[in-house]
Formats: structure tokens, C-alpha cells, sequence
């Protein structure tokens, strides 16, 4: 719910359920999403504050509002329930656009769910206090501007606008985790993320309703030595068998986040429509790649997606199929994680949007 008493003010509030699935059947409650307030003064500044998905570092970090494949890729939210609740944040944030340069700039209180001790060698996020997330985000448009009302960026347009967009963002956490050192020292870690990314989304043919979409991104994380977190999108699974357990961990458990280097692309468009003149049906493939290069892990971890998707009202009603292969690691007699396996995943989602 959005509500403008006045030209240049502006109140959000959204509440729902997230994450519903099978686990969820006895603990589904509506949550509190959004809640904050925003002052325009210009359209070089604005300033906002309260609960929120207002972040920086990428353009999907705070998750995209339309996607080319099923889902935004999981990297982009990397952090989510570890300092956020469902990629919110209590925050004050300042943005704008002079021409066609647009930012935004974040301070916020992060959450904290960690329970567990430093380890040797390997930073975990730590029990203490949170330190201050100040993170921000840096785009120019060279082609059509796009739109910085919402904290979401969009990932496709459907040919809609002519979009070549390049952006870099950082974010940072003074002490967010820890580790202990040889001496079983207690270390403090800082968190540093640094990304940049370039977004190309143009009509091919307006008449047929042909389009291409392309995005590439490339991050340097750095959380302290050997950091590493595998994560599952609306995971089913919550017991692993002990004896046979891979380091991924339960269900569809991948690894999204780690100390090193993270590349992602994708791309594709909109096929023409199957009556062009209801500008309707069409379909809409879509291919990326992830590559994590990660300090903790021997092996890259390589992450293919593959999906189409039935447009049948443009992004707001939508059926889309997703075939997803991950990597799947072990330790091998040296004490390395290494790929000893791949594993297919495969989505079926509807999307309608209630305008």
C-alpha cells in the first residue's frame, strides 16, 4: 500500500507471507515487509527511512521487478537472514538522478541471527552487536533513463524501453563477522563488497513484439577467510541423511555466497507475439551462468539456468519453467572441497500481479 498526502511525501507499507512451502504448512503468519517513509525534495533528492528493501551494491540486490528467468540469481540477496529479514533492512536512505545518472546511498541496522561460536579459520557471522550496513548503488543510463521510485530495478522491460544501463555499487560492515587464528585468538572481520554490472534491454521489432535482454555482473566479496554459504530458493528439504550428506547441505542448497569472486550473465527475449494484433501470448526463453570462485572451495562452482516462460499478460501474469543444474561438493583425502556431482532442479511458477 502506497500513500501521498502531499505532492512530495510519500508512505509504503506491505505485510504477507514469504517463503510459503511445505515447511511452512504450521508456522505461515503475516509479516511485516515494508514500513517507511519518503521526502522528495527534488528530483536530485530524496530522502527515506524505516523498514526496507532500500540497498546498494548491484542492481539486484534488492531483487529485481521482473525477472528474465524464474527468479532473481541467488548471490544478489546473499546475505539474506543472516543481517536482513527477507532482504529488509531498518534504514535511512538518500537518492536521486541528475540527468541521466542516478544513486542511492544506504545506512542501516542490520538484524542478527547468528548463534554459533567463531571457528578456526573459517569467519562466520558474529554474535555481537551489528555494526552499521552502509552499502550504495551508482548507475548511468546511456539509452532510455530508468525509473528510481521503487527499491527494485527491473530486469527485463519487454522491449518496452531501449536500455543500456552500467552500474557499481559496495557495501560494508565494520566487524560483522569472526574467526579464531591459530593461537585460537578471537579475529574481527570486516565485510567488503564491491560489484559492478551493465544491463542491455531493447525492442528488436515493436510490431511483433521481438525484444533481447542481456545482463552481466561481476562482485568481489571479502568476509574473512573461507567464508562460505550454500542457500536454496524456497528450499522443501530440512533432514539430511548424516552418513551421506554433501557439504550443500539439504534439498536444492547451492553455494551463493563466499570470500572470492562471483561472474554472472544472462540473457534473451521475447519471441512474437502468437496473435500480434492482441499484443498478448508470447514466449520468452532465457539462459545464465554463475561462476563462484571462492576461497573456501578447491573447485569453481558453476550454476547453469535454463527456462521459458508464457507471457500472457506481459510480467503480470505469467507461467515460466525453469531447468537449474548446480555443483555439488565434498571433501576430498586432502580436506578440499571439491565437485563430486551435479544435480538438475527443475521450477514450475505462475506469477499474477493484482493491479
Amino acid at each position: 500500500m502506497t500513500y501521498k498526502p502531499t505532492e512530495n511525501l510519500l508512505f509504503v507499507l506491505q505485510m504477507g507471507p514469504t517463503n510459503v512451502n511445505v515447511n511452512s504448512k504450521t508456522n505461515t503468519y503475516m509479516d511485516l515487509l515494508d514500513a517507511y517513509a519518503e521526502y522528495n525534495f527534488s528530483p536530485k533528492l530524496a530522502i527515506g527511512g524505516g523498514r526496507s528493501t532500500w540497498r546498494g551494491l548491484s542492481r539486484f540486490t534488492t531483487g529485481p521487478l521482473n525477472t528474465l528467468l524464474y527468479d532473481l540469481p541467488l548471490y544478489a540477496t546473499s546475505n539474506t537472514g543472516a543481517t536482513d529479514m527477507v532482504v529488509r533492512e531498518m534504514s535511512i536512505y538518500a537518492k536521486g538522478q541528475f540527468g541521466k545518472f542516478d544513486y542511492r546511498v544506504v545506512l542501516a541496522d542490520p538484524y542478527s541471527a547468528a548463534s554459533a561460536d567463531p571457528k578456526l579459520n573459517k569467519a562466520t557471522f558474529s554474535k555481537n552487536e551489528a555494526r552499521k550496513d552502509v552499502s550504495g548503488y551508482f548507475r548511468y543510463a546511456f539509452h532510455d533513463k530508468e525509473s528510481n521510485e521503487t527499491p527494485f530495478n527491473s530486469g527485463t522491460y519487454l522491449g518496452k524501453k531501449d536500455v543500456l544501463s552500467i552500474g557499481a555499487g559496495f557495501e560494508y560492515m565494520h566487524n560483522a563477522l569472526w574467526h579464531l587464528d591459530e593461537r585460537q585468538m578471537t579475529k574481527n572481520d570486516d565485510m567488503r563488497n564491491f560489484a559492478a554490472d551493465i544491463i542491455y534491454d531493447a525492442p528488436i521489432d515493436k510490431v511483433k513484439g521481438t525484444s533481447i535482454s542481456a545482463y552481466g555482473m561481476a562482485m568481489h566479496s571479502d568476509y574473512g577467510p573461507n567464508y562460505l554459504r550454500f542457500a536454496g530458493t524456497n528450499n522443501p528439504a530440512t533432514g539430511i541423511d548424516a552418513a551421506n550428506a554433501s557439504l550443500n547441505g539439504a534439498g536444492n542448497s547451492l553455494p551463493n555466497a563466499g570470500t572470492g569472486n562471483t561472474f554472472y550473465a544472462q540473457v534473451g527475449g521475447t519471441l512474437p507475439y502468437f496473435n500480434p494484433s492482441k499484443h498478448n501470448l508470447q514466449l520468452q526463453p532465457a539462459v545464465s551462468v554463475q561462476v563462484g570462485d571462492y576461497k573456501a572451495l578447491k573447485d569453481k562452482s558453476l550454476i547453469y539456468d535454463a527456462g521459458i516462460s508464457l507471457l500472457m499478460h506481459g510480467n503480470s501474469s505469467r507461467l515460466t519453467f525453469d531447468a537449474q543444474n548446480r555443483p555439488i561438493y565434498n571433501l576430498n583425502a586432502a580436506d578440499q572441497a571439491v565437485v563430486t556431482d551435479h544435480k538438475w532442479a527443475f521450477v514450475l511458477k505462475y506469477r499474477i500481479d493484482f493491479n
